[in-house]
């Protein structure tokens, strides 16, 4: 009889999803699925976006308010789910606050994940949706000098590096960011350490989306921790788009992000941040009429309000 494999469950779990074709048609059920939900009241569009590499393409979601007119900033929204999981209509609750808060357009990407294929694939598809933004900001309707990356967990780091990776190439111009309670810091020695009843996402969960995330990196003989999949390692964090960011009290990456966006601070940009004490991560998203979650709606919605009326004043005229 076969020795029990002594990994945890969820390990044994990913790998499953990693390695075996069941595994990824389990996975992939989930975004089908998802790619047929409609958000009400708006336009929901959905392309394709070829990849800059010729390796295939995959699709976004676009979502416009009905009657706005144009053209409007637009939002490229990155969802969370640990970099392993997830599809855009997971936050369709977000993108219709944003868009009643400011008439906006919403892209969002169902970019590889890690399960998939580790670094960079997502990371590039997420760079290559800016630069299609970039490139059809118009014949969308939106504003090419308008164009806003946001994402919350896993997606507010995507819209980090792709801003990094954005300054460094110099390709295409971002009016400001919104990464929420972002994962940027694959190195646990900098996560806060909390109570495992104070929390929802905890080490474990970190230690194993890092792990699938970075895995054909950390697989090499000799390697680094490139910035672009761990923002937190970037050693220039100057002129970076102007930044609206949060994040909870309770949650393990409030350390990494308080520290990280104090260094973004003090490298000269312009930096609005808040922690919400008492909040777990993602809080807003599971339990989104709690009374916390609707203080963070509240915030959220006012300082988007302010931060689009600041940097997108065409969307005004």
């Amino acid at each position: 009889m076969a020795n029990k494999d002594p990994r945890p469950f969820k390990q044994r779990f990913a790998m499953w999803l990693i390695k075996s074709p069941a595994g990824l048609r389990f996975s992939a059920r989930g975004r089908t699925k998802a790619a047929a939900l409609h958000l009400d009241g708006v336009v929901n569009e959905t392309v394709s976006i070829p990849r800059r590499n010729g390796d295939g393409a995959f699709r976004a979601r676009i979502y416009k308010p009905k009657g706005a007119t144009g053209p409007l900033p637009i939002v490229l929204y990155f969802h969370g789910g640990g970099y392993a999981t997830g599809w855009p209509e997971r936050h369709h609750a977000i993108f219709a606050r944003l868009m009643e808060t400011r008439p906006c357009i919403i892209v969002a990407p169902a970019f590889r994940l890690s399960i998939e294929a580790p670094y960079p694939a997502g990371h590039d598809d997420c760079y290559d949706s800016l630069l299609w933004v970039r490139d059809h900001a118009h014949e969308i309707g939106g504003q090419a000098d308008g164009i806003v990356l946001a994402g919350n967990s896993s997606g507010g780091g995507l819209a980090l590096s792709t801003a990094l990776r954005a300054r460094d190439t110099g390709e295409a111009q971002v009016t400001f960011q919104m990464p929420l309670y972002p994962m940027v810091d694959d190195r646990a020695k900098n996560w806060t350490d909390l109570p495992g009843h104070l929390t929802t996402w905890k080490k474990e969960h970190g230690v194993l989306a890092w792990h699938l995330l970075l895995r054909s990196v950390r697989g090499q003989k000799q390697y680094s921790i490139p910035a672009y999949a761990t923002p937190a390692r970037a050693e220039d964090l100057s002129n970076l788009p102007p930044t609206l960011s949060y994040v909870g009290g309770h949650d393990i990456l409030r350390d990494e992000v308080q520290t990280f966006v104090e260094r973004m601070a003090d490298a000269g940009n312009d930096v609005t941040f808040q922690v919400f004490d008492s909040v777990f991560h993602a809080m807003e998203d599971s339990a989104p009429e709690a009374e916390k979650s609707r203080e963070i709606h509240d915030w959220v919605n006012r300082e988007f309000a302010r931060m689009i009326d600041s940097h997108c004043p065409a969307a005004q005229g």
